[in-house]
């Protein structure tokens, strides 16, 4: 009778949620992939899914080949699946067919806060009060409706490690940059109702808001961890433009070692979504190698769980971009030992 009744309440209770195998989860303070630490390293390839409409034409495949790392974070907006007005998935369809053929994951961004390669602009408070909810210039639904869009046709795919709503969220009353009190309410609401929708298409990927995390308008101080108190945002991020030599960036107030605080408390990880070192600042590019090298070995020990460096450019590009990563760059030793085991050609 008591092995019964014991059987009986154990069949009742609830079973541990646990995502389908192949998709990055969070386990506490730390991503988890199949059960084993997985900390996420790679490059910024925002024009990945560009045909020309966001920079130059990427040729993916011909990149991934010359790139190391396990994960690239790449631009979704609803413009890049938008031709002559009517929805076309063969670009974002292809940045993850490529990826995943490479043993990669990508981190899909679906806004802008600068409007670039984007129709909706500059963003300011009011267009995180209700702008969001209106339709895109040029698109065919809301940005809103195009987060449940974009995020059901890939609910299935492990090969998306972690959704960013927005590239360095802010929410200024005008520009340039001034800032109101309800900055922080506008984005934490912001936060709730996107992040809701998004949790409901795509429930077993991870979610973060995308935010610089350096005092901006309504991310400022404590308003940080107020924002990324939203249930649906699974894991905080940071960007670092700092001085190369600097390996934890930031000031008491808004540095990354207050932010990675401030996700402890709150039980999330974080990541570093945007790292870049400008190569003039350091010498050339393998002076920077050992400046990239320095600062992840650095954030990686005080608990960040990505470092991923701003940006890849094809070979042959003359942008005159001194952040730009190219084939041969010093950096990717630096990324292959990070993370080791990605495919190589």
């Amino acid at each position: 009778m008591r092995r019964w009744l014991a059987g009986l309440l154990t069949a009742a209770l609830p079973l541990a949620w646990s995502a389908p195998s192949g998709f990055v989860q969070k386990d506490g303070l730390r991503l988890t992939l199949d059960g084993k630490p997985y900390v996420m390293a790679g490059l910024n390839v925002y024009n990945a899914a560009s045909d020309g409409n966001c920079w130059y034409p990427m040729s993916l495949t011909r990149s991934l080949r010359q790139m190391t790392g396990n994960v690239i974070r790449v631009w979704f907006f609803q413009r890049l699946a938008t031709k002559n007005g009517r929805r076309d998935w063969r670009a974002l369809d292809g940045v993850l067919a490529a990826a995943r053929k490479r043993g990669m994951k990508v981190l899909p961004v679906l806004t802008d806060q600068w409007g670039k390669c984007e129709w909706s602009g500059l963003k300011s408070e009011s267009w995180y009060r209700d702008g969001y909810r209106e339709v895109d210039p040029g698109g065919t639904v809301s940005y809103r409706d195009w987060v449940g869009e974009v995020m059901r046709r890939y609910r299935d795919d492990p090969t998306v490690a972690l959704w960013t709503l927005v590239n360095e969220a802010e929410a200024p009353s005008g520009f340039p940059g001034e800032c109101a009190p309800s900055a922080v309410g506008s984005l934490r609401a912001f936060a709730d109702d996107v992040g809701a929708v998004a949790k409901a298409a795509a429930p077993d990927h991870l979610l973060t808001l995308g935010t610089m995390g350096g005092g901006q308008c309504g991310t400022a101080g404590q308003d940080f961890q107020t924002v990324y108190a939203s249930p649906p945002l699974d894991v905080c991020e940071y960007h670092d433009y700092h001085q190369p030599a600097q390996a934890i960036p930031g000031n008491r107030w808004d540095g990354l070692a207050v932010r990675l605080e401030q996700c402890k408390a709150l039980g999330k990880p974080l990541f570093v979504g945007e790292v870049g070192i400008d190569a003039n600042a350091t010498g050339g590019v393998r002076g920077r190698a050992n400046a990239f090298s320095a600062k992840a070995s650095a954030q990686l020990a005080a608990g960040v769980v990505g470092f991923v460096v701003w940006a890849w450019s094809d070979a042959g590009r003359k942008d005159g971009d001194s952040f730009m990563v190219k084939p041969g760059d010093p950096v990717l030793n630096v990324l292959a030992k990070l993370a080791p085991g990605t495919k190589r050609r």
